[in-house]
C-alpha cells in the first residue's frame, strides 16, 4: 500500500522522485575555489531577505525616504542591523563575482564547455553593479542624491534618445518623487529580479558544463580544453555540506564585521576612529545614514560607491602641463570614458570565452585581464589618496565634514520629542538654529561684527570662528554670558576691538562715563560699590537669560526685587536708557535696558535698530545708530524675514535643541565590541 502511494505521488506531483535527485545529489570535486557559487548564492539570500524587510517600512517619496531609513536605523528594533546586512551584503556580492570571474579566466574554466557559465556570472556581476547604483538614490541622502544625478545625466550626452531616457528615468526634467518610485522598481524588479533569473541559468549551465567535462574526465582520464585536473562527482550530503555551511559562515561573519566596524576600530584604535558619543548607539553602526537630500542644493563633495571609484577617477584624470593641470576629459568629452571606454570593455569581456579558444588567446586573455583588475585596483586607490591626501582636495574634505554635519544633526533634530514634522526632517534643518545661524551671521552680520573668541578664550565646539575683513562692530561671540556683558563696565575693554574700539561710540557717553563716572563712582568706596557693580551686572545677565521683558506692575517688576531696581540709580543708568519702574525720560537716548539682551530684544534691535526703543534718529555725532541697517521693518521691505532673524538670535544666544545619551544607552555603547 506504502509503495502504491508513493507510485501515485510521484505520477501526480514527482515530489518523491525528486526527493531522491536531492538526497543523491552530487557535485563536482575540484579546489577550494568551487565554494564560491555557494557564497554568493547566500550572499544573495541575505539580500533578498533584508531586501523584504526593508521594503515593508521603506517609503518612496521625497518627502519620506530619508524618513523612512532613520525609522529602521533609531526607531525600528534591530532595523540598523537589517540595513547593515543588506548594504554589506550587496558590496560583498560584488567582490565575490569579482573574484569568481577572474579565477574562471585564469584557471582558464570559461573556456568550452563553460561559455555560458562565464557570460552568464558576467551579466549576474553587471547587475549587482546595477543594483548598487540605484539603491544609493533610494537612500535619498544628500551625496546619493547628488551622484547619481550627476550618473544620470550623462544619458543626456548620448545623441537622439539622451533626453528621452532621461526624463524616464527621472520621471520629469528634473530628480524628484516620482524619481523615487522609479528606482525602486529597477533595483528590486529589474535587476533584483533578473539576478535571480539569470542565477538559475548559471548554476544550470555551470552543472551542465559540469557534467560534459566529467564524462571525459572520470571514464577516460581524457582532459578537455584548458582545464588542469581530473574533476570526478562526489556526495553533496556529506562532507561537502559542512564545507559550504563553512563558507556560509564565512561570508555571514564578513558581513557582520563590516556591521559592527565601527565600535570595533575604535576598541583598536580609538584615537583614529571614533563613535558617536552624542547619539544613540546605532548612530556607529550598521550603514551611516548621511544628510537628508535637498533638491535645491547641489553637493559638490558627492562620490560613487568604491565599485565604480575606478571609473570615476578615470572620467576625472588630469595632465600635469607648464601651465598647471588640464583635464583629460573635459566636460564635452566625458562620453568618451563613460560610453567609448566602457563599451568596449564590455564587448572584450564577451569576446574573452571566443579569443580563448586558441592557446595563445588564452594567455592573452589572462595577461588583459590581470591588467584591467590591476588598473582598476591602481585607479581605485588613486581616487582616494586623490580626496583624502591631496593638500588641492581640502576644500573637499571641509565639504564632506560639513556634510558629516549636517546628517548627525539631521538625526539629532528628528530624534527631539517633537519627532519629525508632515513636511520632512528638510524642515527641521532649514529652521535649525545650529546650521543655519552661522550661514545668516556670514551674510549679513560679518561685514561688520567680528565673531570669534576674546584673545584670553578658547573656542567653544558648537562656535566656529567666522570671518570679518572690515571689523568695524562690537564682537558677538557669545553674547549673552556674564563676560560678555562686563567688557561694557571694563574701562579698557570696552575701547577695544571687540566692543566700540572700531566704532564711532568710542569717543561716546557710554566710554566716557565708564571711563570717567564710573571710575569716580568705585573710587569712592572700591570694595561696596564694587559689589553693587558685580550685582547690577547680574541683573544684566539673568534679563539676557529671558526670552521676553519682565512684567511691571504697580506692585514692582517681575523677579527683581526693590534694591535690584536701586543699583540702576546707583551707576545713574536712567540718564541714557530707559529702565524698569522709571517714568521721567532719559536724558541722552540709549538702547531701553528693559529686557536687555534678552530674546525679545535681539530680535527687536536686529529688525529695526533706528527705532525710538534702540538707537532712535541719528542726533550729533555720538548718538544714534552707528551705520547697522534695518533687517525688517515691514514684511513687504524685509532683508531678513521674521522667522531667520529669531533663527540667528537663537544661535547667537545657544538656544537649540540638542539630544543627550541616557546613561543606559551611554553603557550600551561601551559594552559594543
Amino acid at each position: 500500500m506504502q509503495d502504491l502511494f508513493i507510485q501515485w505521488l510521484d505520477e501526480r506531483t514527482g515530489i518523491p522522485t525528486l526527493y531522491n535527485k536531492i538526497r543523491n545529489w552530487t557535485i563536482p570535486a575540484g579546489c577550494c575555489c568551487r565554494f564560491l557559487p555557494a557564497m554568493i548564492l547566500f550572499a544573495f539570500v541575505l539580500q533578498a531577505i533584508t531586501g523584504v524587510l526593508l521594503w515593508a517600512y521603506y517609503s518612496p517619496s521625497a518627502q519620506s525616504a530619508w524618513e523612512s531609513l532613520f525609522f529602521m536605523q533609531f526607531v525600528l528594533p534591530g532595523g540598523w542591523m537589517i540595513r547593515g546586512i543588506h548594504h554589506f551584503s550587496a558590496q560583498l556580492l560584488t567582490v565575490l563575482l569579482g573574484l569568481y570571474l577572474l579565477g574562471l579566466v585564469f584557471s582558464g574554466k570559461y573556456r568550452s564547455p563553460k561559455e555560458f557559465v562565464f557570460w552568464s556570472a558576467f551579466i549576474l556581476f553587471l547587475f549587482s553593479l546595477a543594483s548598487s547604483l540605484t539603491g544609493d538614490l533610494l537612500s535619498w541622502t544628500l551625496s546619493g542624491f547628488s551622484a547619481t544625478l550627476v550618473r544620470v545625466r550623462f544619458l543626456q550626452m548620448i545623441p537622439f534618445i539622451g533626453e528621452p531616457l532621461f526624463r524616464i528615468v527621472c520621471g520629469g526634467t528634473e530628480f524628484g518623487t516620482l524619481t523615487i518610485p522609479r528606482f525602486l522598481v529597477l533595483h528590486i524588479l529589474v535587476f533584483g529580479g533578473g539576478f535571480f533569473v539569470v542565477m538559475i541559468l548559471w548554476r544550470f549551465f555551470d552543472h551542465r558544463s559540469a557534467s560534459i567535462v566529467s564524462q571525459y574526465d572520470c571514464q577516460s582520464n581524457t582532459k578537455t580544453s584548458i582545464n588542469n585536473s581530473n574533476r570526478c562527482w562526489v556526495p553533496f550530503w556529506s562532507s561537502e555540506v559542512l564545507k559550504c555551511s563553512l563558507a556560509w559562515l564565512l561570508v555571514m561573519a564578513v558581513v557582520l564585521i563590516l556591521v559592527y566596524r565601527q565600535p570595533i576600530l575604535h576598541a583598536i584604535r580609538p584615537d583614529l576612529f571614533s563613535v558617536h558619543q552624542n547619539l544613540p548607539r546605532e548612530a556607529s553602526l550598521g550603514v551611516h545614514l548621511g544628510a537628508p537630500a535637498d533638491p535645491a542644493s547641489f553637493y559638490d563633495a558627492a562620490r560613487p560607491e568604491w565599485s565604480f571609484r575606478a571609473l570615476y577617477h578615470f572620467c576625472n584624470l588630469k595632465w600635469k602641463t607648464e601651465n598647471g593641470e588640464i583635464d583629460v576629459f573635459p566636460g564635452e568629452r566625458k562620453y568618451i570614458p563613460i560610453f567609448v571606454v566602457t563599451s568596449c570593455l564590455l564587448f572584450y569581456v564577451v569576446l574573452i570565452p571566443v579569443i580563448g579558444r586558441l592557446k595563445i588567446g588564452h594567455y592573452f586573455n589572462v595577461l588583459m585581464v590581470l591588467s584591467l583588475f590591476l588598473s582598476v585596483c591602481y585607479l581605485t586607490y588613486a581616487s582616494y589618496r586623490h580626496d583624502y591626501l591631496d593638500p588641492a582636495m581640502e576644500s573637499f574634505r571641509q565639504d564632506e565634514a560639513k556634510a558629516e554635519q549636517i546628517a548627525e544633526r539631521a538625526v539629532e533634530l528628528c530624534l527631539a520629542p517633537d519627532g519629525i514634522p508632515p513636511t520632512g526632517s528638510l524642515t527641521l534643518l532649514q529652521r535649525d538654529p545650529m546650521l543655519q545661524g552661522p550661514i545668516l551671521y556670514a551674510q549679513h552680520c560679518a561685514v561688520c561684527h567680528p565673531f570669534k573668541p576674546f584673545e584670553d578664550e578658547q573656542e567653544h565646539p558648537d562656535f566656529k570662528p567666522i570671518p570679518c575683513e572690515t571689523p568695524k562692530a562690537p564682537n558677538l561671540y557669545q553674547p549673552i554670558r556674564k563676560k560678555w556683558i562686563e567688557g561694557f563696565f571694563d574701562a579698557k575693554r570696552i575701547r577695544s576691538d571687540d566692543y566700540f574700539g572700531k566704532t564711532k561710540f568710542a569717543s561716546g557717553a557710554m566710554v566716557g562715563y565708564v571711563r570717567g563716572e564710573l571710575k569716580d563712582i568705585l573710587s569712592e568706596d572700591e570694595d561696596e560699590n564694587g559689589k553693587l557693580l558685580d550685582q547690577l551686572i547680574d541683573v544684566l545677565y539673568s534679563d539676557a537669560q529671558r526670552e521676553r521683558l519682565r512684567v511691571e506692575t504697580p506692585n514692582g517688576v517681575e523677579g527683581l526685587t526693590e534694591e535690584q531696581l536701586e543699583l540702576f540709580a546707583t551707576f545713574n543708568c536712567g540718564q541714557c536708557h530707559k529702565l524698569y519702574a522709571q517714568t521721567e525720560k532719559p536724558v541722552i537716548q540709549g538702547p531701553d535696558m528693559r529686557g536687555y539682551m534678552s530674546r525679545d530684544w535681539m530680535v527687536g534691535i536686529i529688525a529695526d535698530p533706528v527705532s525710538t526703543r534702540f538707537y532712535g534718529p541719528a542726533i550729533g555725532k555720538d548718538k544714534g545708530n552707528d551705520e547697522m541697517p534695518s533687517f525688517h521693518l515691514s514684511p513687504e521691505e524685509a532683508v531678513l524675514s521674521r522667522q531667520e532673524i529669531e533663527t540667528l538670535v537663537d544661535w547667537l544666544r545657544e538656544k537649540w535643541y540638542r539630544f543627550r545619551v541616557s546613561s543606559s544607552d551611554a553603557a550600551n555603547s561601551k559594552q559594543q565590541p
